[in-house]
Formats: C-alpha cells, structure tokens, sequence
C-alpha cells in the first residue's frame, strides 16, 4: 500500500507499512485505508431474585466496512469488470497485519460495494470513500 494508508482492525490504527491487502486478484489497488468491525448482539438473562446478570445469550452478527480507495483504482476496477461498482458480485479482501509483536494475523472479509461515486476537488490524489455492504469477516485465518 501506498504512504499513508490507515487500517483500522477492532479498534486499533496500524500504519501502512505493516499493512497489505489483496483484493479482486491483486494487491495493486491503492486503497487508501480500510476500516472493519464485527458486532454481536447480546442478551443479559437474570435468576430469580437477581438485580445482576447471571448468564447470557447471543445473537446476530453484525459486520460493517468502510473502503478508501483512489478515484484512478476505483475507475480501473469497473473498467475489469465491465460494469458498475455495485454490479460487481462479493468478493474477498484479505488483510494481512504484522502487529506491534510482529505477528502476521490475516483477516479475510467478504464484501460488496453498495454505492456508485465520484469525488473531485483541488487536491491531486481524490480518494473516494465506500460504505461497503460486509457479509462476513474471518478474523485470524
């Protein structure tokens, strides 16, 4: 990834340099930062005569992405698939992290684009930030 790519992975902001990320059979998109997350819903269950939680179940997950990506990577991504953003069917993004003990942890997230846009301004570099539909993250694989 290019100089001054962000990702952030539950919570925690690691730098370009100890960041790579392969998407739709290549890793020479520049994404610009990549933020990802994994909710689940839970439910507090209470005993007879408790004011405290006892026990608990679980629900659904929620998954959420957000994507930055260069308006020229953007473009050349529909121009591959020879058709819009939202058109393209999900597809992976692998993530591989070297954390602060130089671990390598990959994570793998099936995604979808879920909007169509264009960003223009004064600025050289136009990144284009994706709200991403996440139909499920792999953390640690």
């Amino acid at each position: 990834m290019n100089g001054g790519t962000i990702i952030s992975r539950k919570g925690k902001a690691y730098s370009d340099g100890d960041v790579h990320i392969a998407m739709l059979g290549t890793i020479d998109y520049e994404v610009i930062k990549i933020e990802y997350d994994m909710k689940q819903a839970h439910t507090a269950h209470y005993s007879l005569g408790s004011n405290n939680p006892t026990s608990y179940s679980t629900g659904k997950k929620e998954y959420t992405c957000a994507l930055g990506l260069r308006l020229k990577s953007a473009s050349a991504i529909e121009k591959a698939a020879g058709v819009p953003l939202t058109e393209i069917k999900p597809f992976p993004i692998v993530v591989v992290i070297v954390n602060e003990e130089n671990e390598i942890i990959k994570d793998v997230l099936t995604v979808k684009f879920k909007e169509q846009k264009r960003n223009f301004g004064d600025q050289d570099d136009v990144v284009c930030d994706y709200d991403m539909f996440c139909l499920g993250i792999e953390f640690n694989v």
